[in-house]
């Protein structure tokens, strides 16, 4: 037999659900009934925006003002602290729930490719165009994605502005090249490292160093053991850092007493997320490893 109370909750969450529904099938309803609004709407810049990706999220707080930014995902705080302090304050956040779709009507929705069908379906029923953006793995990727998100927002000149200080920063690090390129490894100590064709390795190459797992036959991401590490003896490992202070595996071998004798002063760390998402601000990130290489010590791996 059903507890009273089970059956209670249940028919609350089932009334909530229909809600929701209802609320829905009412701006879908709307929007129907008011053609030349739709048209006045697409028209214009859109002033309900709704991201549901992370990258996106970055690139809103780039180009428009907090006014017409709805929410960003839970997932933002921590890069925005490290790109752009204060940048997403007051800013709501969101979870990809059909609870939040309703809750901030958006009239624009920059999405992934990874979205799920069912919250392209209540976009649909909102009334919200669904803009998906791709991944950004090379600085001729952030370009494209900047413009296209720049054009989806109503922000074409902003999307310029940031796609030319990014090729300042590039042009000015390709003009005063190291002396010697050092050689480096994004390594996190689970085995996982990005090779050619990564934004990781687009971010290394522009610092002027030499990504060592980009000669690995299996382009992109390979695998590399500790062991491997040893052998090769990089100048330098970089290691992407995140908001997740628990023990972990991962954390376990890339902390190993090893690692720490053998690269002693050769540890740099840098906002995981960061390195994941392409945005005009990766040409400063190439600048700041530049200054962080510089400040490793000379010489090979001593052991």
């Amino acid at each position: 037999m059903i507890p009273k109370q089970s059956f209670t909750r249940a028919r609350i969450a089932f009334g909530l659900l229909l809600g929701s529904l209802a609320v829905l099938a009412g701006m879908g309803a709307a929007r129907e009934t008011a053609p030349a609004a739709v048209a006045e709407l697409h028209g214009a810049p859109s002033q309900r925006i709704m991201s549901a990706n992370l990258c996106t999220d970055l690139l809103l707080l780039m180009l428009v003002p907090r006014s017409r930014i709805t929410s960003i995902t839970h997932l933002a705080h921590e890069p925005v602290a490290a790109l752009m302090p204060g940048a997403d304050a007051g800013v709501p956040v969101n979870h990809g729930t059909a609870e939040e779709v309703v809750r901030d009507r958006p009239d624009l929705i920059l999405a992934s490719p990874w979205t799920t069908p069912a919250m392209r379906r209540l976009a649909r029923k909102a009334g919200a165009r669904v803009v998906e953006v791709g991944d950004a793995n090379s600085f001729a990727d952030i370009r494209r994605v900047t413009r296209a998100v720049g054009a989806a927002v109503g922000e074409r000149h902003r999307a310029e502005s940031l796609i030319a200080a990014m090729d300042r920063d590039l042009t000015d690090l390709a003009a005063n090249a190291p002396a010697r390129a050092r050689r480096v490894v994004v390594w996190n100590g689970d085995g996982s490292v990005p090779g050619e064709g990564t934004l990781a390795d687009a971010i290394i190459r522009a610092a002027g160093g030499v990504n060592v797992a980009a000669k690995f036959p299996d382009t992109r991401y390979s695998t590399y053991s500790m062991e491997e590490l040893l052998m090769v003896r990089p100048d330098a490992i970089l290691r992407g850092v995140d908001g997740y202070d628990r023990p972990s595996l991962r954390d376990t071998a890339g902390e190993h007493p090893l690692i720490w004798k053998a690269f002693a002063g050769r540890r740099l760390t840098y906002p995981a997320s960061l390195y994941a998402c392409g945005t005009p601000l990766s040409g400063r990130l190439a600048r700041d490893l530049r200054a962080e290489l510089a400040r490793v010590p000379e010489g090979g791996v001593a052991w």
